[in-house]
């Protein structure tokens, strides 16, 4: 049997993110904000890929089904998001998120941008600006794979 390369990346992927989200997930702890770190990571997806509909959320944070909607609906309770039905699918709703979030917003962007600069290191602007050049291609990648997917299930239902 041949071993797995932790190497591969795959793995480095994998274990990079695990330890970048231990990271944040810590220091949104740190700072208090008065939401979890489950609802910043969600808070700051939607900001990021919204609106869009919940099982869109779902899919793009790796948040179940259930889980996503008790995150949302601990959001929307305090105004940070909100929900509307989705013109195209009265079933689904739509998330947004709110003007009362904008404070919210800077404040994780400055805890990612405090993990970013542990991960960054010493790497030069440069490197590091590749590194991120690098890192988006792949993550546009996916996200095409991703969309393409998400049409061709539409078109099959």
């Amino acid at each position: 049997m041949q071993p797995i390369d932790s190497h591969s990346t795959l793995f480095l992927l994998l274990d990079i993110t695990r330890i970048l989200r231990s990271q944040f997930e810590r220091k949104v702890q740190e700072a208090a904000l008065g939401i979890t770190p489950s609802e910043a990571r969600t808070l700051a997806n939607i900001s990021r890929f919204g609106p869009l509909n919940q099982n869109e959320l779902s899919d793009l944070t790796g948040f179940g089904a259930m889980s996503a909607a008790r995150v949302l609906k601990n959001l929307e309770a305090v105004g940070l998001v909100s929900r509307s039905t989705d013109p195209n699918d009265r079933r689904a709703k739509i998330v947004q998120v709110t003007q009362k979030a904008a404070p919210l917003l800077t404040a994780l962007k400055d805890v990612g941008d405090e993990v970013d600069a542990v991960t960054r290191g010493d790497m030069s602007n440069e490197d590091w600006t590749s590194l991120q050049s690098m890192l988006q291609t792949v993550r546009e990648t996916h996200l095409t794979a991703y969309r393409n997917r998400r049409a061709a299930e539409e078109t099959s239902e």
